[in-house]
């Protein structure tokens, strides 16, 4: 989902030259009065109001906003009314939910924050609405209360704190779909281009405390660091954070760990807070390497991160863990980049694309002697020009580091 907190406006589909379909936005938008209620909500079933409203106790200046009516019949109620801030709809009962949301553009006013609930979907599914068509979040059903507070609550009613902590850098977090994709490689390699080519203040991090290779591949000295700064959550400022970093370049930070096998870094998931929100003040970019393995700590840099990439490469199994992946709860919209492009008896793009139903942000092609000389010499692969340079340019380009790559003509 998209890093930008600002409301999207409802489209409605339209008839594009060719004959092909394209959104856009309905021809007569209702005019946005003012001022608006905050929210309200529909829903089907009455187990999932109770929990709606539970949630939303003390949060809302009503704490009735939440209605058990059918879909057409909320599309009733919406028209016949000045649209909340936010709405949210159920289409469960909807046998063409991507018909509804279209019916729906043409009720709600625009700068409206829709959110939906519905039967469980495929990942294609959730990235159309979601991406496309100007849903901000679709949960299916059952609700529980872990997904409405992670998911729903932060556009119904964020607290305070939630909003000072939007502020400053943002932590881009990276997974592989499986082991051995590239993923601490293209971590790397994209922290050192935003931080050498973007001349942006850029701090790499390793979510993998006993086993990262981060440093490794930036010829750095093992470190304890990372594990230092986790463990004494009180003393962590901005400080401690700097005299733990490794300097990699003018304005490359690293802050890696490389623990004994048997030693369990004392670690909290309120330290891992405390310390992204602190790193987030210190520097304008921070790029996390997840791993695939998602250990405690490389998991809360992905469920916290603002943008969130995961890294392919050319298999099935690939494939089958991205729904897993892109299901997490929150983070925005998330990046994709296929890595080792027409490597022998890998899949090819186009499948992998049309089997997804989703296109890549970035495509590395298989570059079996300049990637692996550089990853031995500890030297980044992206100084050099070429095909993987450019696909990481692409990436920092899309995750909003600096401007699209030019093209030669």
């Amino acid at each position: 989902m998209p890093d930008d907190s600002r409301p999207l406006a409802m489209p409605r589909l339209a008839q594009a030259p060719g004959g092909s379909h394209a959104f856009a936005m309905p021809a007569l938008p209702r005019p946005m009065p003012q001022p608006r209620e905050k929210f309200v909500g529909f829903v089907s079933d009455e187990p999932s109001a109770a929990l709606l409203r539970e949630c939303l106790e003390g949060r809302v200046p009503a704490d009735n906003r939440v209605h058990v009516v059918d879909f057409k019949a909320s599309l009733e109620i919406l028209a016949a009314m000045t649209t909340p801030e936010v709405v949210l709809v159920d289409l469960s009962g909807e046998g063409q939910p991507m018909n509804a949301v279209m019916e729906l553009a043409e009720v709600v006013h625009e700068g409206t924050v829709v959110l939906a609930i519905g039967k469980p979907q495929n990942i294609s599914f959730y990235r159309t609405v979601t991406k496309g068509m100007g849903i901000r979040e679709y949960l299916g059903k059952p609700l529980s209360r872990d997904t409405v507070m992670r998911n729903l609550l932060p556009f119904i009613a964020a607290p305070p704190e939630a909003q000072a902590t939007a502020r400053g850098g943002r932590l881009l977090a990276m997974a592989g779909a499986r082991g051995g994709v590239g993923t601490t490689t293209l971590a790397t390699n994209l922290a050192w281009y935003i931080a050498t080519e973007l001349h942006r203040h850029t701090t790499l991090l390793d979510g993998m405390l006993n086993t990262g290779t981060v440093g490794l591949h930036l010829d750095l000295p093992q470190s304890n660091g990372l594990s230092a700064v986790l463990e004494t959550p009180e003393r962590v400022d901005t400080l401690l954070v700097e005299r733990c970093m490794q300097d990699a370049a003018d304005r490359l930070h690293v802050l890696a760990g490389l623990e004994p096998l048997e030693h369990a870094v004392r670690y909290n998931h309120e330290s891992a807070v405390k310390f992204i929100q602190t790193i987030r003040a210190r520097y304008n970019f921070a790029v996390a390497d997840a791993g695939s393995r998602l250990e405690p700590f490389a998991r809360d840099l992905l469920l916290n991160a603002q943008q969130r990439v995961i890294v392919m490469d050319p298999s099935m199994i690939s494939i089958r863990n991205l729904e897993r992946l892109t299901g997490l709860p929150g983070g925005a919209r998330t990046l994709l980049v296929l890595n080792r492009a027409g490597a022998p008896g890998g899949l090819a793009q186009s499948y992998m694309e049309q089997s997804m139903g989703l296109r890549f942000d970035a495509v590395i092609p298989e570059l079996p002697r300049i990637v692996p000389r550089s990853t031995q010499l500890g030297t980044p692969a992206a100084a050099l020009r070429g095909p993987f340079r450019a696909a990481v340019a692409a990436l920092a380009a899309a995750a909003g580091a600096g401007p699209p790559p030019e093209k030669r003509g």
